[in-house]
């Protein structure tokens, strides 16, 4: 008997490592449906991993139906099982109301969860979170204390902002994020980066172009963690506009002598490739950029027709608004991603759109 055909007599028993297995075998070969068909079994069958991997998948409908209820339900299930992979999965799944009712205390308490388990990334966040004026409790294993450190309703507070700009509409806001968050953010960004990429107005679509050098990191709902979704809700608050109108954040890093060169952030809408995305998901309205260090010298975000430069200290933030709530947009804020001289640039960009966005 093959491998292959041993590997599915056992799964054909029951056996739940061997169906999990099967079920990665098919999705290497394209066949998603019988893969989850696989999952299905698997998970029905006690299978922790599989009711992980599968709940994942059905959360965004990757290589399989998009069914975030149910996925939710897997991977609490999962978390019952003892995961904490699932327990922090459900955490976001909490502080977004993905899949189940939104609530920052149940998130609080599933990441609490998550770190009793021994996972290692919601241990990290809760000491980050619970930091307090730049001290990291590195060392801290006491997580209900951690967990209780933590201020939401703070999180959902603002400073008044400082006007640069009363029209176009630019302000800065002083200490959006904590020390402690920057450093984490350019971390989770550090491990996943990849070259940025344009819309292209000519084709359609999205790809790479010299006019932008930098890197990014994408933080989709499968890649994202509540030290994100704090930050995300203070951009909120900042603004005045719903966290359901931001696009996935992304977190930008320019070596020297990289830029991102004068562009605009809002879809022109006499560009015909660009009609299908703004009447289905909308207008960029606005644009809020929080830089995450300082350690670098030039890399000053550029507004061309209106002579100014702004470089944040880290923490600090920067948002303009560049089209109305109507999606009519302003060109004065054409604006360029300076590179730096020496040193690297880290930046958190949040665009803000004219209405709710799907999950992504």
């Amino acid at each position: 008997m093959s491998g292959s055909d041993e590997l599915k007599a056992k799964a054909l028993a029951g056996d739940g490592d061997a169906q999990f297995a099967l079920a990665r075998l098919f999705d290497r070969e394209g066949r998603h449906d019988v893969a989850v068909g696989w999952l299905e079994q698997a998970a029905n069958g006690g299978h922790v991993a599989s009711m992980t991997y599968l709940g994942v998948r059905l959360l965004v409908g990757r290589a399989a139906p998009m069914e975030p209820a149910m996925g939710a339900a897997l991977l609490a299930r999962a978390t019952e099982a003892g995961a904490g992979d699932a327990a922090a999965r459900l955490a976001v799944l909490a502080a977004t109301g993905v899949g189940r009712a939104q609530s920052w205390s149940d998130a609080l308490d599933l990441l609490q969860r998550s770190a009793e388990l021994g996972h290692a990334p919601a241990q990290g966040q809760l000491r980050v979170l619970a930091a307090k004026e730049g001290r990291w409790t590195e060392t801290s294993t006491h997580w209900k204390r951690l967990r209780k450190a933590i201020d939401i309703a703070e999180w959902g507070r603002a400073a008044a902002p400082k006007v640069i700009s009363a029209s176009p509409r630019i302000e800065s806001f002083a200490r959006i994020a904590p020390p402690a968050v920057c450093a984490w953010l350019i971390e989770r960004a550090r491990q996943r980066e990849a070259p940025a990429r344009v819309s292209n107005a000519v084709e359609g679509g999205t790809g790479l172009d010299e006019m932008r050098s930098n890197t990014v990191a994408g933080f989709g709902l499968l890649d994202t963690d509540l030290v994100m979704l704090l930050v995300r809700a203070r951009i909120a608050a900042a603004t005045r506009i719903t966290i359901a109108q931001q696009e996935a954040a992304n977190v930008l890093h320019y070596r020297p002598g990289q830029q991102y060169e004068p562009h605009v952030d809002y879809l022109d809408p006499s560009v015909s490739h660009f009609q299908e995305e703004l009447a289905t998901i909308g207008q960029r309205i606005g644009t809020f950029l929080i830089y995450l260090n300082d350690a670098y010298e030039g890399g000053e975000t550029e507004f061309l027709d209106l002579g100014v430069k702004f470089k944040g200290r880290p923490g600090e933030a920067l948002y303009f608004v560049n089209a109305d709530p109507q999606g009519a947009p302003d060109r004065r804020t054409l604006h360029a991603g300076r590179p730096p001289t020496s040193g690297e640039k880290w930046v958190l960009s949040q665009w803000i759109r004219d209405r709710p966005q799907p999950i992504a």
